[in-house]
């Protein structure tokens, strides 16, 4: 049977396809079923998740098919309630932005008491972390994974509301950790190095590489555990489409000559995580041509979730921004939102 293509969505560079066997895509159900799911049997998988997407695939098509239980696609209806109401143990494949949805529905799941929630391609909300602490002893369960579509999951910690931060991520029983490169020369924070038999293969090579640096900054805690830290670049993921904050300033500077941008990531309750665009200009700048020049954005990059126009953009002695200083004044400036 023919590798199985699945690509990046273009946003940091040109889109790069990735290929995996279709031994590596059971490996990796199986492993998550067993490890991170305990093995619990299903009597129904309801996915927000696309099935382009890897994750979309492995939990909407690949685990049902070999589990023999019934899904439900709903990732082109990602406001439509799963059922509630029959107590049918069920697995629910989430978006960050699933969870929104979810929030309104706490009681019925309560009252069902045999939800499982599995959450990727992009960290926990906030309302995911909401959902899951009002639901404790409930019988609602819910699990996050950490990967790429390079590496497949690679780590896997409970969503326990509150108690969430400090649990740290374990790693899955095929992956091993390598010394990833020193984070600004912080030794205690590195990037997560992995190698494991699941790596995908790049399209036009011939096999997969011998290991994976991802840019999730980490540090040890204990073994094959880690604490997250942030990640080392300036990408951001919103919704699970990857956006690198770096390449959306050289367009708008491109396009609109003179003005100093600064795309600065924020937390978002609905995605996890977003970003927004802050501009100077020495003279007046329309807001709406900034607005303009970011609806043209290349295919399958995000647009950010305001544009702010502030009277300079504040940065160290060095040239860095001060970003904390930046969103600290956002309420109290003019925002256009895209």
């Amino acid at each position: 049977m023919p590798d199985i293509a699945f690509a990046t969505s273009g946003s940091t560079g040109p889109p790069v396809t990735w290929l995996r066997t279709e031994d590596q895509l059971q490996a990796e159900v199986t492993l998550v079923h067993e490890t991170v799911l305990g093995s619990a049997r299903f009597g129904r998988i309801v996915s927000y998740a696309p099935p382009g997407h890897l994750y979309g695939r492995l939990y909407g098509r690949e685990l049902p098919r070999l589990a023999d239980i019934p899904v439900t696609g709903l990732w082109d209806e990602p406001l439509t309630v799963p059922p509630l109401d029959d107590g049918v143990p069920t697995l629910l494949v989430c978006l960050p932005s699933t969870w929104q949805l979810l929030a309104r529905h706490v009681p019925a799941l309560a009252r069902h008491g045999r939800v499982t929630a599995l959450h990727s391609t992009g960290p926990a909300t906030p309302a995911a972390h909401h959902v899951a602490g009002r639901l404790t002893d409930t019988g609602f369960r819910a699990h996050e994974l950490l990967g790429s579509t390079e590496t497949g999951a690679v780590a896997h910690r409970p969503v326990a509301g509150e108690r969430t931060s400090g649990l740290p991520w374990r790693l899955l029983p095929d992956v091993e950790t390598l010394p990833g490169s020193v984070a600004d020369g912080d030794a205690a924070a590195r990037r997560l190095r992995v190698a494991s038999p699941r790596l995908a293969r790049r399209a036009g090579t011939e096999a997969p590489p011998a290991d994976w640096e991802l840019p999730d900054l980490v540090a040890p805690a204990g073994p094959r555990a880690f604490h997250h830290l942030g990640r080392a670049s300036r990408l951001v993921k919103v919704n699970g489409v990857r956006c690198d904050l770096a390449r959306v300033e050289d367009l708008v500077r491109a396009r609109c000559p003179g003005l100093d941008v600064v795309c600065a990531p924020v937390s978002d309750p609905v995605r996890g995580e977003h970003y927004e665009v802050f501009y100077a200009a020495p003279g007046p700048v329309d807001p709406a041509a900034v607005r303009r020049s970011l609806g043209r954005l290349p295919s399958g990059l995000p647009a950010p979730r305001a544009v702010h126009r502030v009277p300079h953009i504040p940065r160290s002695s060095t040239g860095k921004v001060r970003t904390a200083e930046l969103t600290a004044a956002r309420p109290a400036q003019e925002a256009e939102h895209v």
